[in-house]
């Protein structure tokens, strides 16, 4: 436990215990967002429960959400339920806060942290069954299989066709080139490859349409690198799904994102990284399966052709989805709400039908 959350801990309880005082019948459910790639993560969820608080975690990330058209309160907040995309436990430090807990990116693409951590939640939303069965060898006992929701918008019609098109043209994407999306894990955790290929990437704009993405904590460098070349488009967007499906095959390293584009079953080039603490010899050979395996940028432009011209992994993908996910049928978010109104059951909390859109 934090220094913070045993100083937290007493007046944390005295507020809660008021603040139930004034609450209504219906449950108060709120979904912290700790960074703002959390609120990509669960939107979908979110959506489903139209009562439900956001609670931004500092007044940058309020002000950041409020931008997007985004209501959501300041932490501290007092729920019965909290809902969170992170291991943010010392935020809400009491037992009387029933926390549930999302996966961070799709399947596990880096080692498990402890497993206490995780079983502080009520329920934790695993991508696959077979993610949960991995969490069980550590000794997680709350996960449960429900799938992706932030790649629900790919596969339920949300993102049609004529969005896709409507948005390669506001990119001002050549029709005639492929589109090779790069991307990159954040560059701290020695598992990285943007150093490999950011000051030359636009020797890659005569052929292709260029996008780049990169991790949220990603240094300032490397971003303002990417960001001054003009002849790539850079994603400013923690909604990259629309991007992903736009693009003709991503080049990236260790990063989750290599599992959210298998699910299109698209070509994948992967620079290899040996470093990292949190990196294993099974997550290496799981990328190495999926992808073409590269070491510089001169074996990365012949890796990028030669996967548009003879993508040989295209069985290793779908075996790897299904891996990767329970279901990729757009309903990832619909089974998250469904596990939700159980814990709220399982604790006797009312669940009034407005409470949920499912």
């Amino acid at each position: 436990m934090k220094l913070s959350e045993y100083l937290l801990t007493s007046p944390y309880y005295l507020f809660w215990k008021v603040k139930k005082l004034f609450d209504s019948s219906n449950p108060v459910i709120d979904f912290y967002i700790g960074e703002m790639m959390d609120y990509f993560i669960m939107e979908p969820v979110i959506r489903k429960f139209p009562q439900s608080r956001i609670v931004a975690k500092n007044a940058h990330i309020k002000k950041e959400l409020e931008s997007l058209g985004v209501a959501a309160i300041s932490w501290p907040s007092f729920p019965d339920v909290v809902i969170m995309a992170r291991h943010a436990m010392h935020e809400f430090p009491i037992d009387n806060v029933i926390k549930i807990g999302m996966a961070h990116g799709v399947y596990q693409f880096k080692k498990f942290i402890k497993a206490k951590k995780y079983n502080v939640f009520q329920r934790f939303f695993m991508t696959s069954q077979e993610h949960k069965l991995m969490a069980e060898k550590i000794g997680v006992k709350c996960g449960v299989a429900i799938g992706c929701p932030k790649l629900d918008q790919a596969f339920n019609g949300e993102i049609d066709d004529t969005y896709l098109e409507e948005l390669r043209k506001s990119l001002h994407l050549d029709p005639a080139k492929p589109t090779v999306m790069f991307s990159a894990t954040w560059d701290k955790s020695g598992m990285s490859a943007v150093h490999l290929w950011h000051e030359r990437i636009e020797e890659l704009s005569d052929t292709y349409n260029v996008m780049v993405t990169l991790h949220p904590f990603m240094s300032k460098r490397y971003r303002d690198s990417i960001r001054g070349k003009k002849s790539i488009v850079y994603i400013d967007s923690y909604n990259t799904v629309p991007y992903l499906m736009l693009s003709d095959v991503l080049v990236s390293d260790t990063s989750s994102i290599i599992g959210e584009y298998c699910a299109f079953n698209k070509p994948i080039v992967s620079f290899k990284v040996d470093t990292g603490a949190r990196l294993t010899e099974d997550i290496k050979e799981l990328i190495s399966s999926i992808s073409i395996s590269v070491q510089s940028f001169d074996e990365a432009k012949i890796a990028i052709e030669e996967s548009l011209n003879n993508d040989t992994l295209g069985e290793a993908r779908e075996a790897a989805n299904k891996k990767f996910f329970y279901a990729l049928d757009g309903r990832a978010a619909d089974r998250a709400a469904e596990e939700i109104l159980k814990v709220l059951q399982e604790n006797n909390l009312h669940t009034g039908t407005s409470l949920v859109q499912v």
